[in-house]
C-alpha cells in the first residue's frame, strides 16, 4: 500500500460523465484529498481547474462538449507540471497516442482497481519539480520537509518564529534528546533567557501542535520521536 498521507494536503480535480462512475469514484477521492472538485463535462472541469487551482487532474476521456482530450490539451498550454491521470473504458490506438504527447501520467481502463489507483496517484506527484517528503509526526499531524511546514487534519498550524524554530530543531534531531543547553543555544543565541520561556515556548508548541509528539526527558531536555516517513 502506498504511503497517501501527502494527499490530505491536496486538491483534486475530477472530470467524469457518467453518473454512477462519478459517485464512485468521488467517494474514494474525498476520502484521499483534503478538496475535490467534482464535473460532469470537460468545459465545466475547465471553468474549475481556472476557478480552483488544483493540484492533479483527474478525467474521463470521453465526455459531452469538452472531452479529456481537449480538455488537458487547453491545460498544457498555461500549465505543463499538473499531474495528470486519465481514464476510459476501452483502448484505443489514436488516444494513447495522443496522451503521450500530452505527458499524461496514467492511462487507467474501467472498472478501477484501488490499487493501482493509488499506486498512479503515487507515481503522478512524482512529476513536481521539487518533490515533498512528508514526515508523519502523529496521525493527523504531518510535517513537510520541504516546506518546513506542519499540518494537523490537513491544515496548516501557525507557529511563531521561536516556536518554528524550536519544532524543527526537535525535528531535525529526531529520536534523539535534544539538551537544554542545546535548544537555548540554537534559539536564543544572543538573549539570556530564563527557565520559563523555554518552558512557556514548550507549552505553547503542544498546545498548537494538540498533541503529546514532545516528550520531555527529565532533567535533560526533550525530543520527538514517533516521526516517521
Amino acid at each position: 500500500m502506498q504511503n497517501l498521507h501527502f494527499l490530505k494536503l491536496k486538491t483534486a480535480l475530477y472530470a467524469e460523465d457518467d453518473e454512477i462512475t462519478r459517485t464512485q469514484i468521488t467517494k474514494i477521492l474525498k476520502m484521499l484529498f483534503n478538496q475535490v472538485y467534482v464535473a460532469s463535462d470537460g468545459e465545466e472541469a475547465l471553468r474549475l481547474y481556472e476557478e480552483k487551482h488544483p493540484d492533479i487532474i483527474i478525467t474521463d476521456i470521453k465526455m459531452p462538449r469538452c472531452d479529456g482530450l481537449s480538455l488537458i490539451t487547453k491545460i498544457r498550454k498555461y500549465n505543463y507540471h499538473i499531474p495528470v491521470i486519465l481514464m476510459s473504458s476501452y483502448a484505443e490506438q489514436d488516444m494513447l497516442l495522443n496522451a503521450v504527447n500530452l505527458s499524461i501520467d496514467a492511462y487507467l481502463f474501467k472498472p478501477i482497481q484501488f490499487e493501482k489507483f493509488t499506486l498512479a496517484l503515487s507515481q503522478a506527484f512524482k512529476r513536481l519539480p521539487k518533490e515533498e517528503v512528508l514526515l508523519t509526526l502523529d496521525q493527523n499531524i504531518h510535517y513537510n520537509t520541504s516546506t518546513k511546514e506542519l499540518y494537523r487534519d490537513g491544515k496548516t498550524v501557525i507557529l511563531g518564529a521561536k516556536e518554528y524554530d524550536l519544532l524543527n530543531l526537535l525535528i531535525a534531531r529526531c529520536n534523539k534528546t535534544v539538551t537544554y543547553d542545546e535548544i537555548i543555544q540554537t534559539i536564543w543565541p544572543f538573549d539570556p533567557i530564563s527557565d520559563s520561556t523555554l518552558k512557556n515556548t514548550i507549552l505553547r508548541l503542544r498546545k498548537k501542535i494538540d498533541s503529546d509528539i514532545i516528550i520531555s526527558v527529565r532533567g535533560s531536555g526533550y525530543r520527538i520521536d514517533t516521526v516517521k516517513k
